[in-house]
């Protein structure tokens, strides 16, 4: 570090040159800018890995400010649209008609791949199956008991209760409803004609609660109860979750191996990455499997932040991925994961 002794000529940095002047004892020289910090906010889902990301990043990144919000991803993306945040986290694509609605576009970006799933506390009872009907009359309050004829006869040999089902549902703007709801919507033309999709919904039956992780305790603490979560949130918090019937008919759990076969059937995505990855065809895919992403501005004014943002993006698809093969969210392969590294180029 250079030293400046008050009787000597000090130094001042011009855009191309070093000129040398004269100075006095009074001079202060202009302190450096320092680092700045990029604030995001959004999907619940995601958030254990995002958090485990932003230790990481910084620990590998002296100086590096990342500061994350998990407050839903109906949230995330209107604070995104504000100027609030930085970016957005999201388990919702946007429309093209959201998009247009955005000062600036914000760029797509797949992280991970989650899974919903249905989640359960009913005493004695575990490895239950679910078809897409039975879920769906269990969330529009039409199956009303556990041991109901349509739970025996893809259960046989489980003893069930003559129990009211205590359902529990997201209250915000959620991308595990969006998700949960899309595949129910695929499945069930009744749900898709009174219910629908999308991040919020009028559940007819049940209790509701924001996030992830209230959804998971409230499960937990409500006995005959059930619910839909992330898969890290039901593994966090030791609840026992179903298999799900998928379009090959076959009833599939979530993990690493039925994720990745979910977005293998999305794997032609190069430049749009809005997928929707629910009900896909193979035989191996879990059924609720959806892609996250970060909401990125395609354009950021602020010099620093544009590369700060480019820096963390470069290092989730890098060691980030590395780091979040050892959870329990899948991960991107190539040549999907080519093409999203790609697109942090097109951020000015």
């Amino acid at each position: 570090m250079t030293t400046r002794n008050e009787t000597l000529s000090c130094l001042f940095l011009s855009a191309a040159t070093i000129v040398l002047a004269g100075c006095s004892s009074q001079a202060t020289p202009t302190a450096p800018a320092g680092p700045v910090t990029l604030k995001g906010a959004g999907a619940t889902a995601p958030y254990l890995a995002y958090a485990k990301w932003i230790d990481a990043y910084k620990k590998d990144n002296a100086g590096a400010g990342i500061e994350y919000k998990a407050t839903g991803s109906g949230d995330g993306i209107e604070e995104l649209k504000s100027g609030a945040v930085d970016f957005a986290a999201s388990d919702i694509p946007l429309t093209d008609t959201e998009l247009a609605q955005f000062k600036v576009k914000p760029l797509h970006f797949p992280t991970l791949i989650g899974a919903i799933v249905p989640v359960y506390n009913v005493a004695g009872v575990t490895n239950l199956r679910f078809s897409g009907d039975l879920l769906a009359g269990i969330f529009s309050g039409k199956i009303k008991i556990w041991n109901d004829p349509a739970f025996v006869k893809i259960n046989p040999g489980i003893s069930l209760p003559a129990a009211h089902i205590a359902v529990v549902h997201r209250s915000d703007a959620s991308g595990s409803s969006f998700a949960l709801t899309d595949y129910l919507a695929k499945v069930s033309p009744v749900w898709k004609t009174t219910i629908g999709s999308g991040a919020t919904v009028k559940f007819p039956a049940g209790e509701s609660v924001a996030g992830n992780e209230a959804l998971a305790q409230m499960v937990k603490r409500t006995p005959n109860s059930i619910g839909y979560v992330e898969l890290n949130y039901a593994v966090e918090q030791q609840l026992s979750r179903g298999t799900v019937q998928n379009a090959a008919s076959k009833f599939i759990g979530a993990d690493l191996e039925s994720m990745g076969a979910a977005i293998d059937a999305a794997q032609n995505m190069k430049s749009d990455f809005r997928a929707s990855i629910v009900n896909a065809s193979p035989d191996k895919a879990y059924p609720i499997s959806t892609l996250t992403w970060l909401l990125v501005p395609s354009h950021i004014e602020d010099p620093a932040k544009l590369k700060a943002m480019k820096s963390f993006l470069r290092w989730i698809y890098g060691d980030g991925q590395k780091l979040a093969m050892s959870t329990d969210y899948g991960v991107l392969q190539p040549p999907l994961l080519n093409y999203v590294t790609d697109q942090i180029g097109d951020i000015k």
